[in-house]
């Protein structure tokens, strides 16, 4: 009787509305949010919606390509030292910046191929001086591998040309796919790739410390709830899923 006059009255109880967080994450965390999306809607009720998007460069899905057309998020997850231009730009809140770990290069074979030796610089280079064909991604990994890496190893142009840059496409799909002979991304975003073979880090002499980083959207309704996600991911948890995909948590 009472359930009925509540329901007539228009008094019942409503169900409570679901938050959910928009979240634009690029290839090397990509692989953590995505695993850690559960676990955080059953401790806060909160719903992750994670959409892949690369740090930089200039595909529709790039981030800063993104916000530049007003397809906003609530919470940016990318290469932490893209963040500062936008941070200029005034797209996003400079005080919720928060790094969160270290990725590392590595490089990646197809699946049933007999994974080079890369221990050292010198057979790093010749493998390099070898390959038919080598994949990078058109972010911070591949950026540096074509602008710097090259260089330090003295490899000139007949290596060079040899280089395809990968727009928003895992490198390592490229590679199990046949289409490279090898292939070069972040160790996490490798790690999420079926069909390859991850032969190792790069030598640390030629490599690269890159760092990801987590902010709040200028344009998020909801900063409060985004920055406690942004709090979530320097959680145990978070960097226990961190070292399980390959990364090094800050």
């Amino acid at each position: 009787m009472l359930l009925a006059v509540l329901l007539t009255t228009g008094q019942g109880w409503a169900a409570p509305t679901q938050t959910t967080l928009r979240v634009f994450c690029s290839g090397g965390m990509y692989p953590v949010i995505e695993s850690l999306k559960s676990d955080y809607l059953r401790q806060t009720g909160t719903q992750i919606e994670l959409e892949a998007a690369p740090s930089m460069g200039k595909t529709p899905q790039a981030i800063p390509e993104r916000l530049a057309r007003q397809d906003n998020a609530d919470v940016l997850v990318m290469v932490d030292y893209a963040i500062k231009p936008l941070e200029n730009e005034r797209l996003v809140r400079a005080q919720s910046h928060k790094v969160l770990a270290h990725s590392f290069i590595a490089m990646a074979v197809k699946k049933g191929v007999t994974p080079p030796d890369i221990s050292n610089v010198q057979k790093f280079k010749q493998v390099l001086t070898e390959s038919d064909s080598i994949a990078i991604s058109d972010s911070a990994s591949g950026r540096y591998i074509k602008s710097e890496m090259l260089a330090k190893l003295g490899l000139g142009g007949k290596t060079a040309k040899k280089v395809v840059v990968i727009p928003a496409t895992p490198v390592g799909k490229v590679v199990a796919d046949g289409k490279a002979a090898i292939g070069f991304q972040q160790n996490s975003e490798l790690k999420a790739v079926k069909g390859i073979t991850i032969v190792g880090l790069i030598p640390q002499s030629v490599q690269q410390d890159t760092l990801y980083g987590a902010v709040v959207t200028q344009s998020s309704s909801q900063p409060q709830k985004a920055g406690e996600f942004i709090h979530y991911l320097n959680s145990d948890k978070a960097r226990e899923m961190m070292t399980e995909k390959g990364l090094t948590p800050f």
